[in-house]
Parts: C-alpha cells; structure tokens; sequence
C-alpha cells in the first residue's frame, strides 16, 4: 500500500510540475540590466534618410549604401527591427540630427528577458544621443538620435551693392543650411581694409572707404552657437561685384565701430581705458594694456584657465582643441572633474599637468578610491560593459566598478571582471 501511495504521489508531482512549466520557464528568465547600442554615421548634408534593412544575421540594422549603420555586440539581445522617425523627405541640414526608432529583442526569449526601467543610466548609445524607451510584447523599444550631421554651411545666395545707398552691401540668406551669421569682408583692390560678423543680411562698409578706388566685399556664413562649431565648417565666399569710389565721394571716416571687429582699438596720446575683460557685441574679450587682446588659445586669468577664438572671443561650453576635449563653464573658466551634460557623466583631468582639464576618453581612472570606466565618447560607464574582452558592472548612477560580489544572479570578482 505503501509503494502504491508513492507511486500516486510521484505522479501527482509531476503532473504539477509539468502544469507549471511556463511559471518554471519564466523564473529562470534572467533580466537584461543595461543595453548597449552603436551608431556609424556617415550621413551628408543635401541628401534625404536612406532606406533601412536588417541584416540576414539578425543581430545588426544597417542601411544599403553604407551611410548608416546601427549594431549591437551583446549575445543576449539583437536588432530585429529600425525605422527613421525623422521625416525620411525631408532634406537634411548640417547639424541635423535625425531620430531613429530601433527594436531590441532577447537572443532566447527563455532564458533572457527586458526586466526593470530602462533610461540615459543603463541604455549606452554610442555615437548618438538616447532619447526614449519603451516595452512591447517582450521587446524593448529604444529611440535615440544620430549624431550631428557634419559638413559646410551653405553660402549666402548672392552678394551685391545696394542701390541708391553708398558702400552698403547686401545679401541673401541661403533657402536651408544656413545659420543666421555671416563674415563679411571689403577690398580695395587687393587689400583688406575691413572684415565684421553680422546677423544682419545687410552691412555699410562707407564709414570704411576712405580712399578712392575700386571696391568689392565677399561673404560667408559661419557659425552661430559653440555647438554649431563643432560639427559646421564656414561657407565658400560669395564675391560682389566692382564699384568705383571717387576722391569727391570718399568717407570721413565717421561712424566706424573700432571695435574687435576691425581690428581692435588703438591706442592714442591719451592712453587706453579699455584693460581687461570688456564684453563687446555679446561677446567677452581680453585686452592687454597695450590696446591688444588675447587671441587663439588659451590665457591663464585670476588663476583660471580661458579658451579664445582667433577673433578674440572668449568661448564656452565644450570645445576641441589639439585633439582634446575640454568644458568651459558659463563664465569660460575650464573646469575639472565632473561633468554632468545631458543625463550622462564626464571626468575632466584634474592634474596639473599638459592634459589639465582634457576628457577623459577610452581609459580607467580611479577618482575618490573608487575605479570608473570612461567610454571612447568620454561618457561614465554605466551597467554592463565589455572592457577590452572581459565584462564588468558599474553601478548606474554612480558609476564606480564592483567588485567581488554578485549582481543579480553574476559574480564579478576582486578585478571587478564577471567570472563565467
């Protein structure tokens, strides 16, 4: 009797265990903690979005012709879908930067699966910018940004003089990939005798033709913000044509702006006020007691270093130089250490040394006794990454590698590297 109460009970169990199989199944899902997508650009101005294709792998979205290209190198999820939610119409302008929709699902949707929230801290876009996610039907929806797209402004329309208004040039804005600035520049002849930055589609070079002679004036658009000079190269000049200034008809030379734009005050038999920082045309200048400013590079002022262009202006906000990438706070000071811009972190070097202040990019650093991973972007590691063939875990948020425990059901020993 009593065999036959085990044998009953034996298949009771099983009949149990096989009902609850799904349940059993669904337990041994084990969540994906952080998702890690790439974008290679290579999109141009004066062109539309190209079509979009999965591969036959599966495991990347990638564009026919080559100019876009989005993957993954995690074996535990895959592309299995990617579409431009940017109008795919519509021409694209330098600094453009088109939305993408792309679809993640789980490689074994039994023993992966999309668990918890997802946001900027364990959703890594590389080369893009991370927008969004949502979930549906197991997959996880992630909506991100490529990359600004870069090339060369598109120059002013056309370049004449004024009618019935002497030495005033005009201009007309180019019907897309303009800026709203321009460099203008007048010749007499061969020679430059006046260049300014406007906003204006208008400038009056007469308080500058003092001599009698043959004068001409080109324009270009440059850029408008910092970030605009990041990823926009000045357009070609648009030439005017000739006009002739007689002796009678020349300028006394009243109404000039002595300003940086023509080249900076001079000093005369008075001596000069302007020392220092003076904030001119919404810009910041540094002049030196002799009447010249700082141009092109760095000055070290009241202790703090300030970046300035080749006009003179100083600059903010983040800038490249010599390879490097450096932030100017507000003020144009640069700053070291931490960094927080668009929900993700950056480590300025602190050291006093030839790389103060330089972003720290594709390397380890230990900050305050705890270890951090800095991407080639520049951006704090976050979730899993795979760091030269091995992975570790940083804690989202604060950043710093662990080590020796278990993050879910992965151990990552003393090295911080997850031991298989």
């Amino acid at each position: 009797m009593k065999v036959r109460y085990r044998q009953l009970w034996a298949l009771v169990l099983a009949g149990v265990l096989s009902a609850a199989g799904v349940m059993v199944s669904q337990a041994a899902e084990k969540a994906i903690s952080s998702v890690s997508i790439r974008i290679d650009s290579k999109l141009e101005a004066g062109s539309t979005l190209p079509d979009i294709s999965i591969d036959a792998a599966g495991n990347s979205g990638n564009v026919s012709d080559g100019d876009i290209c989005v993957t993954t190198s995690s074996d535990r999820y895959y592309i299995s879908d990617a579409e431009w939610k940017t109008s795919t119409s519509r021409i694209m302008n330098v600094g453009d930067t088109p939305e993408m929709q792309v679809t993640l699902t789980p490689a074994d949707e039994d023993e992966y699966a999309f668990k918890g929230t997802y946001r900027s801290s364990n959703v890594s876009v590389r080369s893009g910018s991370y927008v969004s996610t949502s979930k549906k039907d197991g997959n996880l929806i992630v909506r991100l940004r490529v990359r600004a797209i870069e090339g060369t402004f598109a120059p002013p329309e056309d370049a004449y003089w004024k009618d019935n208004a002497r030495g005033t040039a005009r201009w007309e804005a180019p019907e897309e990939g303009g800026t709203g600035r321009y460099e203008v520049v007048l010749r007499r002849g061969s020679t430059k005798v006046h260049s300014a930055e406007t906003t204006s589609h208008s400038y009056n070079f007469y308080p500058y033709m003092t001599k009698k002679g043959t004068y001409t004036f080109r324009v270009r658009t440059i850029a408008k913000t910092n970030k605009q000079d990041d990823y926009g190269e000045s357009s070609e000049w648009v030439e005017s044509e000739e006009i002739y200034l007689a002796e009678e008809d020349v300028s006394d030379g009243s109404g000039q702006n002595n300003s940086i734009a023509s080249g900076g005050p001079s000093g005369g038999s008075s001596g000069n006020t302007r020392v220092g920082w003076q904030y001119i045309s919404n810009s910041w200048y540094y002049y030196y007691p002799d009447g010249s400013y700082h141009r092109n590079g760095w000055a070290q002022v009241g202790g703090l270093w300030y970046l300035f262009r080749d006009d003179g202006r100083m600059v903010t906000g983040w800038q490249n130089m010599n390879n490097q990438t450096y932030y100017l706070n507000d003020s144009g000071a640069m700053v070291t250490g931490w960094v927080l811009w668009n929900q993700k972190w950056y480590y300025m070097n602190p050291t006093q040394d030839a790389f103060l202040g330089c972003m720290l990019k594709d390397r380890w650093a230990d900050v305050n006794g705890k270890t951090y991973y800095f991407t080639s972007s520049g951006a704090m590691a976050e979730g899993w990454m795979e760091v030269a063939g091995s992975w570790y875990y940083f804690y989202p948020g604060s950043g710093h590698k662990a080590v020796n425990t278990w993050i879910d059901t992965f151990y990552v020993n003393e090295q911080g590297v997850w031991v298989r």
